[in-house]
């Protein structure tokens, strides 16, 4: 059983997709870690081989797996260059690799210890079926029972041997010898049978228990538990974000009607129109006696003729 799998591939690609749904689905329990490195193109070669040489210098795994998906020949190019057969020659963790479909072969799946038909197949090759681990614990309980049955029905007919042959011999100093290392072996005999039962169970229990953490609807409940949270914030911001805005507009009204001509007409000043054109009069020169201009007024407009002019 391995205690971690280190998988070199394309973060992104589809190959590694399919190699955590197979060993999620066949022992989740295993951790795995992810060398990402280019599987194509003129740097993946290098890449490759540098990953390689990461992955079996931090020892992290017990087995490594080099994957690809499908693809033509040129594709799958960077697993035939020497540097990345050199890598995987020097690397001293055993190496799967699961490179294309079944019927490509590159120059990797020589040096590899071993070769796999697709990254599926890599999978399934390094990590146990769940399943099957768990009958074997049933089996070998089952096993130990017997066997401790068997040890049992052993000690309790050689006990009703001794028995007989002391009553027939009428030894009793020796039947009462005999009966207290009888009772010293039954009390080991339980001892150690309740002992490997729990420890059995227990084991059997923590490898349970890690299935059980496993489960992934536990952390949908926590995603949605955080987008509900994340959710009221966004509310909270975005009210508070309107408050700031509708006070902003409240405090730019007040100022425009601060510096706004009708709030100066209001104060008894009037706004003059040349007529016709309607040009603001600023100066009394610009008319002329008999000229019709027009005044705006806080509330209305008058429409007067020039009598008389006053430049000073």
């Amino acid at each position: 059983l391995p205690r971690r799998i280190g998988i070199i591939t394309s973060p992104t690609g589809a190959a590694i997709r399919d190699i955590l749904s197979i060993l999620r689905r066949r022992f989740p329990a295993i951790p795995v870690i992810v060398y990402p490195t280019q599987v194509q193109g003129k740097e993946a070669a290098a890449q490759i081989a540098r990953t390689i040489t990461l992955a079996a210098g931090r020892g992290e795994c017990d087995v490594l797996i080099l994957a690809r998906g499908g693809g033509s020949l040129e594709d799958l190019w960077a697993f035939n260059e020497e540097c990345v057969a050199r890598a995987m020659h020097a690397c001293p963790i055993p190496l799967v690799s699961g490179i294309g479909h079944e019927t490509d072969i590159t120059i990797a799946d020589f040096v590899a210890d071993v070769r796999a038909p697709t990254p599926s197949g890599a999978a399934e090759l390094v990590s146990p079926h769940q399943g099957e681990w768990l009958e074997t614990f049933q089996r070998l309980e089952k096993r130990c029972l017997s066997v401790f049955s068997q040890h049992l029905a052993h000690y309790r007919q050689r006990l009703h041997w001794l028995t007989t042959r002391l009553r027939q011999q009428h030894p009793g100093q020796q039947l009462q010898q005999h009966a207290q290392r009888l009772d010293e072996l039954t009390q080991r005999l339980s001892r150690a049978m309740r002992a490997s039962i729990m420890l059995r169970q227990s084991r059997l229990a923590e490898l349970r228990a890690r299935l059980r953490a496993r489960n992934p609807r536990d952390r949908i409940h926590h995603q949605r538990e955080h987008g509900r949270q994340l959710q009221q914030r966004l509310i909270r911001a975005m009210g508070a974000d309107l408050e700031r805005r509708h006070a902003r507009l409240r405090e730019l009204a007040r100022a425009l009607d601060t510096v706004s001509p009708l709030a100066t007409l209001g104060r008894g000043y009037a706004i003059a129109r040349r007529l016709p054109g309607g040009q603001i009069l600023r100066n009394a020169a610009d008319v002329k006696k008999g000229d019709d201009i027009e005044l705006r007024l806080a509330e209305g407009r008058l429409t007067c003729e020039v009598s008389t002019t006053d430049t000073t």
